[in-house]
């Protein structure tokens, strides 16, 4: 939807420009401009500075710092983007776009959606925060979520049989470079890289080959190996062992999603209850009524019934 990639797009802004931003040594001296303060105009429309401020509102609380700081790259880049909206949509206005039936349909839909965000933001507005406690509980209990785990930076050449894997092993043996031979003869798209993969964690290999490469020291080839795609030699360039993150480098993001979790199950709660209220009815093909539950939200999991 627009608005989600408005969103995005503004929140992106501001993380680009935070280092920027926070650093500049004029930060703390600035002022906001005042809210009816005209900063472009489109024809008879203008946009304000509190046009500006209603967009910021729409990111995370610890980045709005940032619309409010005039010399920050991500507010020019948000005004801009505003501005391209206004004249778009303008020009889509001119063309009778806006009375067809698609956008319609939009625009019933994201008046509908914004609707229930208010209420949601409404109806949760006092639900407790999670606290730093809470966090660091969640994050004893949960040490395997924030493991990196060993991961190898792997090179490999593909060909269709074992005779062709041999005779690359024996001209590799021979000082041809192991790039070459694999941009020249190797099948895979990889091949554009010299055959380069990249940095693969452990459980991101086809079983084959990661039960070899993972056993492998830094600079030795080895193969060739079979696979459902093919014959393979290895290269193993370099490996990294598996760590653990600090309660430190995670707690923000525990906090977020505790909050997000929280948020969620007071939205099912709230819907829950609506549904019941309105006495909902989901008809299923056959147009046979069916008892009514909350819908899953994005990002959850449905759970599965006995």
């Amino acid at each position: 939807m627009p608005v989600l990639r408005i969103f995005s797009f503004i929140a992106l802004c501001f993380l680009l420009c935070a280092f920027v931003c926070a650093s500049s040594p004029f930060a703390q001296e600035t002022k906001t401009p005042p809210s009816d303060q005209v900063l472009a105009k489109i024809g008879s429309k203008t946009i304000t500075e509190s046009d500006l401020k209603q967009m910021a509102n729409a990111v995370p609380e610890k980045f709005r710092y940032y619309y409010q700081t005039p010399l920050c790259e991500g507010r020019k880049q948000t005004l801009d983007y505003i501005v391209n909206i206004y004249v778009l949509a303008a020009e889509a206005e001119k063309q009778g776009l806006d009375k067809s039936q698609e956008a319609q349909q939009l625009l019933t839909f994201t008046k509908n959606d914004l609707l229930a965000r208010l209420l949601l933001d409404k109806m949760t507005k006092d639900v407790p925060s999670p606290t730093e406690a809470d966090a660091k509980k969640y994050f004893e209990q949960n040490k395997a979520e924030f493991e990196t785990p060993e991961s190898i930076k792997l090179h490999h050449i593909l060909v269709e049989n074992e005779k062709d894997a041999k005779d690359i092993l024996a001209r590799l043996k021979k000082g041809e470079k192991f790039a070459d031979l694999a941009a020249k003869v190797s099948i895979c798209p990889s091949k554009a890289n010299g055959g380069d993969l990249g940095w693969m964690p452990k459980g991101s290999l086809v079983p084959e080959i990661e039960v070899v490469a993972f056993k492998m020291n830094k600079g030795q080839i080895d193969g060739p190996v079979k696979s459902k795609f093919g014959y393979h030699i290895l290269y193993l360039e370099d490996k990294k062992p598996a760590e653990e993150a600090s309660f430190d480098q995670v707690k923000d993001y525990i906090i977020e999603q505790l909050k997000y979790q929280s948020q969620q199950q007071q939205y099912e709660k709230i819907a829950d209850s609506l549904r019941k209220k309105m006495n909902v009815q989901i008809l299923a093909p056959n147009d046979t009524p069916k008892s009514t539950e909350p819908a899953v939200s994005p990002g959850s999991k449905a759970t599965p019934k006995n």
